[in-house]
């Protein structure tokens, strides 16, 4: 089913973006002993969501543009929730 597939790619997206990504970037972050204000900056760009424009390149380019709307519109509901925390714990 398409639907199921969306979503599946939809979840495996948001958790690598939103969370892997940003935890990883911390961890780097803490490891390499940067400073804070330093760890909190790669922590949040880290977090962001995907582009927009990745939508538009996905339908010039004949991709699947569907799953890519999706993806970015959860992305980016979700961020607003993730983002504070992230740069929080980064803080």
């Amino acid at each position: 089913c398409w639907q199921h597939r969306i979503f599946n790619k939809s979840i495996q997206s948001r958790t690598a973006k939103l969370l892997v990504l940003p935890l990883s970037a911390w961890g780097l972050c803490l490891w390499s002993q940067a400073k804070p204000e330093i760890t909190r900056i790669e922590v949040m760009f880290a977090a962001l969501p995907t582009a927009s424009t990745a939508y538009i390149l996905a339908r010039q380019m004949g991709g699947d543009h569907q799953s890519m709307a999706a993806i970015i519109t959860l992305q980016t509901l979700l961020a607003m929730l993730s983002l504070p925390w992230l740069v929080a714990l980064a803080g």
